[in-house]
């Protein structure tokens, strides 16, 4: 999967369900996606949290995207999120990650994103291998590029996220390769929302975290189908 901004709880579900993960660095920024924003609670409404990029070309790779560090964006994050969180149960657990967030001297969006995601696994304890596909040297695009990196990693079964189902299916991957695909879905069930009369749905891991704490992040993390 491509390196998301404080991704929501169904990254991390898919993480711990596979031996190694790859984090696609190698292809094409997309802007106003989830490589540099996602949503968090403000004042009980759904909130768009984002850290600036440079402008650049359209080809620019996520690993070459650049934070705008001009008008200290991640304290004016961290700001937001600090306040809309202070009175929650678990929020000693949340200035953690904050902390660790702040603490980053990363130039490139990419190594901030991918910090941050070993950072939240290691918290609930997924022991699942890193790798970034730019180290493996690849030059094919789409499907053919994802079967080079399974072949590369000796893999046997390939999970996937849903949402690359119709491409996967329009190359036809199941007919390039024996390596076996499994789709991965994640609904999550519904936690607890401080001060919330109805529950809001596909957030950051911060509001998890917030909410729940680390230990029963995890617990909600790995039990979740």
């Amino acid at each position: 999967m491509q390196p998301h901004f404080f991704p929501w709880p169904g990254y991390f579900n898919l993480i711990s369900k596979v031996d190694k993960f790859v984090f696609l660095d190698d292809v094409q920024y997309s802007k106003n996606s989830w490589h540099n924003r996602n949503y968090i609670i403000v004042d009980r409404e759904k909130f768009l949290i984002n850290i600036p990029v440079v402008k650049s070309s359209l080809d620019t790779k996520i690993k070459d995207k650049v934070i705008d560090k001009h008008n200290n964006s991640k304290n004016r994050i961290s700001k937001i999120i600090f306040q809309s969180y202070s009175k929650h149960k678990y929020y000693e657990d949340l200035s953690e990650l904050m902390n660790y967030f702040l603490s980053l001297e990363s130039k490139y969006l990419s190594d901030c994103n991918i910090n941050i995601i070993k950072f939240v696994s290691s918290k609930l304890k997924i022991q699942t291998q890193f790798l970034c596909s730019s180290d493996l040297s690849l030059t094919e695009t789409r499907t053919y590029k994802l079967i080079k990196i399974l072949e590369k990693l000796n893999a046997k079964e390939y999970v996937s996220p849903i949402g690359a189902k119709d491409y996967l299916t329009q190359d036809h991957f199941e007919t390039l390769t024996d390596i076996k695909l499994h789709f991965h879905e994640f609904s999550g069930t519904n936690y607890s929302q401080m001060n919330q009369n109805a529950f809001i749905k596909n957030l950051s891991i911060l509001d998890v975290v917030a909410n729940l704490g680390w230990k029963n992040t995890e617990i909600y993390i790995k039990s979740s189908s």
